[in-house]
């Protein structure tokens, strides 16, 4: 994928999320966002919404994937420096989810899903 202009997310629901960028290097689409504003979940189905040009409602409910209440208490843990882990990362509808502790959404393209 070519490098391209930042993409606008879906503040409706994320208001905190920055503009989402696809960076070559690591063939990913990154955004940053406050956790102490937004949910990690709502901000992570924001940021694949956008990457996969997409409405939020489109996708697979993230809650069928993970337990949204125990990973956003989890990212909260994160970006507090109250966890004993740097990140978190799981798949989410063809994309490998990475959260860091520096409240960086990471979403790389699955190549085969």
């Amino acid at each position: 994928m070519e490098p391209s202009q930042p993409l606008a997310a879906n503040s409706d629901i994320a208001e905190s999320l920055s503009p989402i960028e696809f960076d070559v290097e690591s063939e990913s689409f990154q955004a940053t966002y406050d956790s102490t504003r937004d949910s990690t979940s709502l901000a992570v189905v924001a940021v694949v919404a956008t990457a996969r040009g997409e409405e939020p409602l489109a996708l697979t409910p993230l809650q069928t994937v993970i337990d949204t209440e125990a990973f956003d208490k989890l990212a909260t843990e994160l970006a507090t420096g109250i966890g004993n882990c740097d990140s978190i990362s799981f798949r989410y509808d063809g994309f490998d989810i990475t959260i860091t502790s520096e409240g960086i959404i990471e979403a790389a393209p699955i190549e085969n899903p």
